[in-house]
């Protein structure tokens, strides 16, 4: 949750003189003694500026009166020894004069369907992970800077002064920074701080004050939303947080206590202690008294006590229905007569003393699980009068196409409608709001909005000399569509300020004076004028920026975040924290001794979140409370909707937070739907077995088929001894009570089977499908080094495979490698892994040399571009042919040789000669060559780098028609030789080999344990290193630059003996953490893979053949072909999904397969077409039926009664289970089997749930049911690598 973030705009209010201009012409002049924070002018003081280290101090600009809607309050006076504190007040216990008769009461229910906010984020490269966690680091290592120093200078004081030290009472004294921090010390992973932050508030005392007035709205936003959202975002495990929380709560309650229930905003405590009645003011800010609905309603939640909700419901009711009688209609105007709740002021903007009562809609809505529809149409009541009237669009020397938020007064009877064209930092928030309202509201139309208003923040950010937008400021809007720049047109608007300014030159132009102002106020192009040029650490850029990103998925929202962190961090960091700047337009602005404390508690949690694994402050989890400071985070709904179909009993225990052993179960954590019946199976299980709801949670697995359960109990495996097991599953199966959700156990010798109801069944599944799409059956926690501490971070892997040898073709094996490589790598990350894949060519060795003199012989330069690793293998076949007769020839010499000494024949001749053919022969050039590479020389490593680029560059074309990616392209040659020489001089001080002739030799013969291992040669006589030395030093180097968790060789099996030499040598040269990190993936090989031509083994031969035949079958149906927008590419796909599941079909990896053309490409059987099949059928099913995701989204699921609808769901109920039992058993033939079961399934529906011609509802209950069978299959076979195709 995120209260108001606007939180300083009311605090500017405190150190003003008069309302700024744009407000102060269209407020009464003589507005009211009663507002209470209005100070003389006496009482103002402008900023202190302290220039930047070795710079003078820049002349101070002009002074202008301070204006009220200004968003900076003047900073508190510098803190001194003799400085005398306020006294404290008593407030005590507050006696109440206008009780409430009847409490309105917080919505319950089923929890409203609520489309999803974050974009769906895939796998980021190695290198974009490095660059983001780079960034991550730098962040928090801001934050730790300020947060020392507030903790040495300002320890539980509400703020820091930040260059002198010291600090300043600003909230009540009870330490705001401290309170408004708690919820990012937990993000960040500062535990420690965390523990001790909680111990100091442990000790705050409520019932004293060190200031006579109370601010309602900042006491809620910084103290009651701190408290909710730490306690919120810490899994509610701090008690006490909570406990504060009621204590403000209940204070602040006290504020409503007036006629008409609406809150004194500036609250004169000590006189309500003393028991005198209060009013609320009439004249009241609009942001101060709309803004507090979120945190009063998440404390109603957490407390079950209605009194809270109601005191906020009443000022909703106020405005819904005051929106459409105000001179504006749609909209409030910013400040109001809360005595008589009215709305007559002229004055409106989505700025400062506004804000957050507009951002609050949509997201108390969420808040709500959607309950009411109150405030989303209170929400869409300000769309037409905020697009017309608020937002405009500037005009910018780059034609930018963004959007500003500025503010109007309406003259007259609402006839005149004057528009300011004045931008504030404070406004940026916009760009969130409309954006997540979008999303929630299904109104993507609204996106573009939104990202033209965030673009506008961010381009404010790039105009200046600082890298940092101003306070306030205005801009010229566009006369039409096309919005051209006019460097004219835009002078004209700056000399209007000119005439403001005193030195103007006489007998100037417009254009001239505009000018010349534009240079004395070092006006960036776009900028009109700059009102208020300070920068005071705000977040609301960075919010909507954060906030789109996790929309949109955009990677130039985290490089837009980038240059905001460190232009800021370069221009505002001080010795002791971070402080103000007083003009972003100089170029060494000076600072002003303040730091708000959302600095700590909004701003840099904002730069953290974008640069955090999405899973950090998941939209779709935590609703972000708006304000200043904490943006502390509310879950707000659950990620099912769960609550319509148990009792409040079995909602206790699923969101119970542990039991008595510490378990807890996954519910509700975006992964395993089917672990909200675990939970309930456990909790009612665990008194009648008398075992730890625990122990049983964990032993309850999933059957196939369901005629057994949907779940299973083995009863030995609780501990039960065999001759008990039986007794005790009749005992516990007749005491089990009576469920909402499961059906009685059935008894099976030692086992108890649980069957599902169908019902809550239906309507816990399909929504969740429909709700998380492609995220459903993924649990990314499992990836988590700590799953309570998303910060620490993922485990990683690093997954070896495919492995070609450049020049050779791309045979069996490598495809095998190749394709279980990528599921693998597709399994670890739908677990939440961080997965880096690596392809080690074989690219180094003798048959480079081969290689190079080969194309000197026979290359072609067109082909070698062309096809480069087609060419490169036909000239080293060629090559080849050359060598081969002259090693046949050395070798019948060799012989003549052997049986000359034999028979004591003179062999001087002989010797000739084979030195002669040695000599000449193709190999020994090849040699030659080779050496010249180890030895460095560039134009042979020239030639060497040419013919691996070119050939990566093939296969990277190759491995995206089979859906393949690498994060890395290694190899043996990228292996330093000082890894060689350490791998080597390891292996022989470990005492466990020996060397023989000049060579190293390993001898695991010589010890039982390890003599099926035989002998590994580790270096050659000659001193050279062989493959496995290579791979010693790989490995090492792996873990040292990976770090990772797990190494895994995806290798053909006749690499058995291969890879356990090399993880035994490993371990017994000194690295066993090493060994214990490696596993070798190993799989049979396939017999009989060759093209229809002959015997070449090239895959794209393959995939060509497979291609072709699908495309034959493809156009039997000519009908169905014309519909096909792409039938060639479609062919393409179909034909590598044969290729791909007749692999993967083969039962367990280790078996080998024979490869069959007609089989693979049959659709009779479980084959890659039949699935494709199976998924386009849902697809032409879902395009005749015609119905949207809103309407599947409301479909009454009640209707899904008959027994094939009952299975299928109880099938892909199940989903999530094989996803976590395939990372067990590592074999893509358990997610194949599960995918063929639901389609046969699906196949014998169709004739009996029909979606066709059946009356409405009914079809929309069926197609529900079809597109979350078709998400299911869709998620099935991407998993595997697959590509689903639409039509075919």
């Amino acid at each position: 949750m995120f209260l108001p973030r606007r939180r300083s705009t009311v605090l500017a209010l405190a150190g003003c003189v008069a309302f700024s201009l744009w407000y102060f012409n269209y407020v009464q002049p003589a507005i009211s003694p009663l507002i209470p924070f209005r100070y003389s002018q006496e009482q103002s003081s402008q900023p202190q500026s302290i220039p930047a280290p070795d710079v003078p101090a820049p002349k101070p600009p002009p002074q202008t009166p301070i204006k009220d809607h200004e968003t900076v309050p003047p900073p508190p006076p510098p803190p001194s020894p003799d400085r005398v504190p306020a006294p404290s007040l008593q407030v005590g216990k507050l006696s109440g004069h206008y009780p409430v008769k009847s409490l309105i009461s917080i919505p319950k229910g089923p929890s409203v369907k609520i489309p999803r906010i974050q974009h769906d984020f895939g796998t980021e490269t190695q290198d974009e992970r490095a660059e983001r966690e780079e960034r991550l680091a730098m962040v928090k290592k801001s934050f730790v800077h300020s947060w020392q120093g507030y903790k040495k200078n300002a320890w539980k004081e509400d703020e820091l002064v930040p260059i002198q030290g010291g600090h300043a009472t600003t909230f009540g004294g009870w330490g705001a920074t401290l309170v408004d921090s708690l919820d990012s010390l937990w993000i960040m992973g500062l535990k420690d701080d965390f523990e001790e932050a909680v111990n100091a508030v442990d000790e705050i005392d409520f019932s004293i004050a060190k200031m006579e007035e109370l601010n309602v709205f900042e006491t809620t936003i910084r103290y009651l939303g701190g408290f909710l959202g730490a306690y919120d975002i810490s899994g509610e495990k701090y008690p006490i947080l909570l406990n504060k929380a009621k204590e403000v709560g209940n204070l602040l309650y006290s504020s409503f206590d007036t006629p008409n229930r609406m809150p004194v905003t500036r609250w004169k405590w000590e006189a309500a202690k003393k028991g005198r009645k209060q009013e609320a003011y009439p004249n009241t800010l609009l942001a101060e008294i709309g803004s507090l609905t979120m945190e009063f309603t998440r404390l109603a939640q957490l407390t079950d006590d209605a009194k809270f909700y109601d005191a906020i419901q009443r000022i909703t009711n106020v405005l819904d229905e005051s929106q459409n009688k105000t001179v504006l209609p749609g909209l409030w105007p910013v400040m109001m007569d809360a005595q008589h709740a009215k709305f007559d002021d002229v004055g409106f903007t989505l700025g400062g003393m506004a804000d957050s009562t507009y951002e609050y809609l949509p997201k108390q809505h969420l808040l709500l699980g959607g309950l009411t529809q109150q405030y989303k149409k209170m929400y869409e009541a300000t769309l037409a009068p905020i697009t017309k009237h608020i937002f405009f669009r500037p005009m910018t020397p780059d034609n930018a196409d963004i959007l500003v938020s500025s503010g109007v007064r309406v003259n007259g009877n609402a006839e005149v409608i004057v528009p300011d064209f004045e931008g504030q930092h404070l406004g940026c928030f916009t760009g969130g709001m409309v954006g997540i309202a979008a999303k929630i509201f299904s109104r993507p139309d609204d996106l573009v909005m939104a990202r033209r208003l965030v673009d506008g923040c961010v381009w404010a950010y790039n105009h200046t000399q600082t890298g940092i937008m101003p306070e306030i400021f205005t801009m010229v809007p566009c006369t039409d569509d096309a919005c051209k720049w006019d460097e004219g047109r835009w002078l004209k608007f700056v000399a209007i300020k000119s005439h403001r300014i005193e030195g103007v030159p006489e007998g100037l132009s417009d254009e001239e004076r505009g000018r010349w102002t534009a240079g004395m106020d070092r006006l960036p192009q776009g900028f009109s004028s700059i009102k208020d040029r300070r920068y005071i650490l705000r977040p609301e850029a960075i919010e909507s920026v954060f906030i789109f990103y996790r929309i949109t998925g955009e990677k130039k929202y985290q490089d837009a975040a980038w240059r905001m962190f460190t232009a800021i961090e370069n221009y505002t960091r001080t010795d002791i924290a971070n402080a103000a700047i007083d003009d972003v337009t100089a170029e060494s602005p000076g600072k002003t001794d303040r730091m708000e404390s959302f600095w700590l508690a909004e701003t840099l949690k904002y730069f953290y979140a974008i640069f955090s694994h999405p899973g950090v402050l998941d939209l779709d989890k935590y609703v972000l409370h708006a304000k200043f400071m904490t943006l502390s985070l509310l879950r707000t709904r659950p990620s099912l909707n769960i609550c319509s179909i148990c009792s409040s009993r079995l909602r206790h225990s699923i969101l119970a937070t542990a039991d008595s052993n510490g378990h807890k179960p996954t519910a509700f954590e975006a992964s395993n739907p089917v672990d909200v019946y675990r939970s309930h199976i456990s909790e009612l299980l665990a008194p009648v077995a008398g075992k730890p709801a625990k122990d049983i949670y964990d032993r309850l697995s999933w059957i196939l088929p369901f005629d057994n359960g949907d779940l299973s109990l083995a009863i030995p495996s609780l501990r039960v001894p065999p001759t008990e097991a039986r007794a005790k599953a009749a005992e516990w199966g007749q005491k089990f009570p009576n469920s909402d959700l499961v059906e009685k156990p059935v008894v099976s010798g030692t086992h108890l089977q649980f069957f599902f109801k169908p019902q809550p069944l239906v309507k816990l599944i399909v929504p969740s499908i429909l709700q998380k799409k492609s995220l459903y059956g993924t649990n990314l926690k499992l990836g988590l080094r700590d799953e309570s501490d998303p910060t620490k971070g993922k485990r990683r892997t690093v997954i070896d495979f495919s492995s070609p040898n450049i020049a050779k073709p791309f045979h069996a094996g490598h495809l095998r490698s190749t394709i279980i490589g990528g599921f693998l790598a597709n399994l670890y990350e739908a677990a939440g892994w961080d997965v880096v894949r690596l392809n080690y060519l074989g690219d180094w060795g003798r048959q480079f040399g081969l290689l190079a003199n080969a194309f000197a012989l026979f290359g072609s330069e067109e082909r070698l571009k062309e096809d480069p690793v087609g060419h490169l293998f036909d000239i080293y076949v060629e090559i080849n042919n050359i060598s081969r007769p002259e090693e046949q020839e050395i070798m019948r010499k060799k012989e003549e040789h052997a049986q000359a000494l034999t028979d004591g024949k003179d062999t001087a001749d002989l010797e000739m000669q084979i030195q002669n053919l040695e000599t000449k022969s193709v190999n020994e050039q090849a040699r030659q060559y080779f050496k010249r590479m180890e030895d460095g020389d560039e134009a042979a490593l020239a030639t060497w780098r040419r013919f691996r680029e070119l050939s990566i560059e093939r296969y990277k074309k190759i491995y995206s028609r089979l859906n393949i990616r690498y994060d890395v392209y290694s190899g043996e040659s990228t292996v330093e030789k000082g890894r060689l020489e350490y791998a080597v001089k390891k292996v022989e001080e470990s005492g466990f080999c020996e060397v023989s002739q000049g060579a190293t030799v390993v001898d695991f013969t010589k010890n039982p344990k390890t003599e099926k291992l035989r002998k590994a040669l580790v270096r050659k006589k000659d001193g050279t290193s062989l493959y496995l030395t290579r791979d010693i030093g790989e490995a090492l180097k792996r873990v040292e630059v990976y770090k990772p968790d797990k190494l895994m060789y995806v290798v053909a099996s006749q690499q058995d003996l291969h890879l356990a030499q090399l993880f035994k040598i490993l371990e017994l040269m000194g690295h066993p953490e090493v060994a214990e990190k490696c596993q070798h993936v190993s799989f049979g090989m396939v017999q009989g893979m060759s093209s229809r031509k002959g015997t070449v083994k090239f895959l794209d031969d393959i995939l060509r053949d497979v291609g072709e035949k699908m495309h034959e079958v493809m156009q039997k149906n000519q009908v169905k072909y014309e519909q096909v927008e792409n039938p060639e590419q479609t062919a393409d796909t179909l034909g590598i999904t044969a290729v791909m599941v007749q692999d993967m079909a083969a039962g367990k990896l280790i078996n080998g397969y024979a490869f069959s053309l007609e089989r693979m490409t049959s659709f009779e059987g479980d084959t890659g077409p039949y699935l494709q099949y199976a998924h386009a059928r849902l697809c032409s099913i879902s395009r005749k039926a015609g119905l949207s995701a809103v309407d599947l989204e409301s479909a009454d699921l009640s209707l899904l009664q008959e027994p094939h609808a009952i299975n299928l769901v109880r099938a892909l109920s199940s989903w999530p289970d094989v996803v976590q039992n395939t990372m067990k058993t590592q074999e893509p033939v358990t997610v194949l089997s599960y995918l063929f079961k639901m389609t046969h399934m699906l196949s014998s529906s169709y004739e009996i749930l029909k979606v066709v011609g059946s009356e409405d509802e009914v079809k929309t209950a069926r197609m529900a049911l079809y597109e979350a069978a078709r998400q299911v299959l869709n998620n099935g076979m991407k998993l595997l690598g697959l590509s689903p195709v639409e039509r075919m």
